[in-house]
Formats: C-alpha cells, structure tokens, sequence
C-alpha cells in the first residue's frame, strides 16, 4: 500500500499511551516511517509518528507536512543551523519542499531568495513568503544570468558574501555553473534532491569555496534523535497554529480519482501538495473530533 503521510481522527490506541499525548478523537498527522502503508482509510502509526493538530488547521491542509516540511526542517535547523536574518537560496522553490522551506525559513527570521526553472513558476514561492524569486533556466546561459542576478539581490539585502544556507533540490549543470557562486565562504549547501539530474562534484570547486555540502535526509534523523524530532515538529505545528506557516493542499482528489493523483506525478505536474480524501469532506483539527476522515499525502 502507498502512502507516507496521513491526516485523520484517532480512532483507538495502544494502552501504554499516555493521554496527555494523544487522546481517542484527537484529530492528528502521522508517518508511517519506515513502512508505506498511509493510503488507506485506516492508518496504524506508532504513537511517536503521529502529532495532535492545533485548533482550526484543516486536516487536508497539513496532510504533507511530513515530506515537505520534515525534509525543509532538517536542512534548515539541522544541517543549516540557519539564524534570523541568515540568508537562504531555495532551487526548486515551486515544489512541495522548495515552498515548505520558503516559508519555514521565513518563519525563522531568514531572509530569503527562492530560485526557480521559469517564469511561469515564480508566483509559488512568492506566495509563499519569498523575499526574491528569480529563474535560472535550463542551460549555461541561463545560469550565468541567473548568478549574476543572485548576487546583485544579495548585495542588495545586505549578503554581499553570498548565502549561508543554499537548499539544493535540483543539483545537475546548476550546482556547478551557479549555486557554489551563491555560497558565502564556510556556507552549508544542502542536497535535498536531482529534479535536474546527477552531476558530478569537483572537489578542488567545494575547497576553493571552503564549502559544506551535505545530504538532506530527515527520516535517519528523526529515527536516531526521537526527542529533538518531536521539538521540531511541535514548533512548525505552533508556526501553524500562529499563521506563520500555512500548509497548503494544491489538489484534493477523492479516493474515487486516486488514479488522476498518480497521474499528476508521472506527468510532472505536481506541486507537491497532492492529497486523497477517504473521508466525506475536511475536518477542523483541535481535540475530540467526532469523524473518521482520513486524508493520505502521496
């Protein structure tokens, strides 16, 4: 069965969980780490997976927040370290994970650059919060126009050195021809993805730049450091609950169309806030919700 993520209503619990955790009819967000298993209209979690909701957050609205704003989190405030007023340089910035890291570096205080393939993308991030967006195109020249653009904005918000923290999810040409140009000496780049492809790493670039470049996988993480993961994600859920971050489901497809959600990802035409409704409508979260909707992000 499919499925990571889940938004739904406790319907039962294991009997050494506490209640001031989680209470039956509390309306929740769960992963299924490490096992699929979420697309489904009855989820099993363990208790440290599964998140009680803050009043008035729509379940279908916070179903992605595992893959996207897990995998923002880990590369911001793990790996990143990022500071208020640090500047941040998100690629990809008109998926599921670039805009959860637009607007979770906003929330932190950072100042933000979102970077994105084409103009036709650029009003996501900037809905999301964006301080800047610019595109950087698919070839050389794109991306020679697209560094020189970087580092005049840069200088402009007051980062003349470049970005502390770059969230790379799309490596290829662009992480050679430009990002290691927007990094400020001893900055962290953090390799989420290769929407663009693989391509090779010269080391000799990484020392001249006195560069970090590390992998962004949150799952290993949270499993090894329970506590510190649970800290985490109760502040993005009290971002949440304060406006500061507002989660969003782009398309919400019935367990009918299921297909047509599968569909979106094949095709490319996902924002990365696909969700599928098992339930008859959406639910407001905060405790003893009396329904059994589930909705499971893909």
């Amino acid at each position: 069965i499919p499925g990571m993520d889940v938004a739904g209503v406790v319907i039962a619990k294991g009997a050494g969980v506490p209640d001031e955790d989680i209470q039956i009819g509390d309306a929740v967000v769960a992963q299924s780490a490490p096992d699929l298993g979420c697309l489904a209209d009855v989820v099993r979690a363990q208790a440290q997976h599964v998140f009680p909701l803050p009043k008035g957050v729509c379940l279908s609205q916070c179903a992605n927040i595992g893959r996207n704003f897990f995998a923002a989190n880990h590369s911001l405030r793990v790996l990143g370290k990022v500071q208020p007023h640090d500047l941040v340089l998100v690629d990809g910035a008109s998926g599921g994970v670039g805009m959860a890291t637009v607007e979770l570096a906003k929330a932190m205080g950072a100042t933000v650059i979102a970077a994105v393939s084409s103009l036709d993308k650029a009003s996501y991030p900037k809905q999301a919060g964006a301080d800047v967006v610019l595109t950087y195109g698919h070839n050389k020249t794109s991306h020679a126009k697209f560094k020189m653009e970087f580092q005049r904005e840069a200088s402009r918000l007051g980062h003349e050195e470049g970005a502390h923290v770059i969230v790379d999810v799309v490596q290829g040409d662009l992480f050679e021809n430009a990002l290691l140009s927007c990094l400020k000496p001893l900055g962290t780049i953090c390799l989420v993805g290769f929407a663009a492809g693989q391509s090779p790493i010269r080391p000799g670039l990484l020392l001249v730049k006195e560069a970090h470049v590390v992998g962004s996988l949150w799952a290993r993480w949270a499993q090894q450091y329970p506590t510190q993961h649970r800290q985490h994600v109760e502040q993005i859920l009290r971002y949440m609950e304060m406006g500061a971050i507002r989660p969003r489901a782009d398309r919400v497809f019935s367990l009918h169309n299921f297909l047509n959600a599968f569909e979106l990802f094949e095709n490319n035409r996902a924002r990365g806030n696909t969700v599928i409704d098992f339930g008859r409508g959406d639910i407001i979260g905060g405790p003893k919700t009396t329904t059994n909707n589930v909705f499971s992000k893909l």
